[in-house]
């Protein structure tokens, strides 16, 4: 298995509604992309200079799932829309 993990800094124009409309994105794309076996996406809660905004954390079955997901159109479209309004990403994919 797979762990895909990925952490994002929003913009500060219109956080609050970009931070709503991301997440309602992403939690569309399970159902539209069978290669997910596991997906959560959630919202930063603790103040900090060293905090993220939002947070994925998802499971596939193998790196072939995981391409099969990167590569999907509705996952790219999702990352166009993320790429509109987020400063920074961090990405770590590991095996468990």
């Amino acid at each position: 298995m797979i762990k895909h993990v990925v952490s994002w800094e929003f913009t500060e124009e219109n956080k609050t509604d970009n931070l709503k409309r991301m997440k309602e994105l992403l939690d569309e794309l399970p159902s539209l992309i069978p290669a997910i076996e596991d997906y959560e996406v959630g919202l930063n809660i603790k103040v900090s200079e060293l905090a993220m905004d939002m947070v994925l954390i998802s499971s596939f079955a193998d790196e072939t799932a995981l391409q099969t997901y990167a590569n999907h159109p509705e996952h790219k479209r999702v990352v166009e829309a993320l790429h509109g309004v987020t400063t920074k990403a961090v990405i770590v994919d590991y095996k468990v």
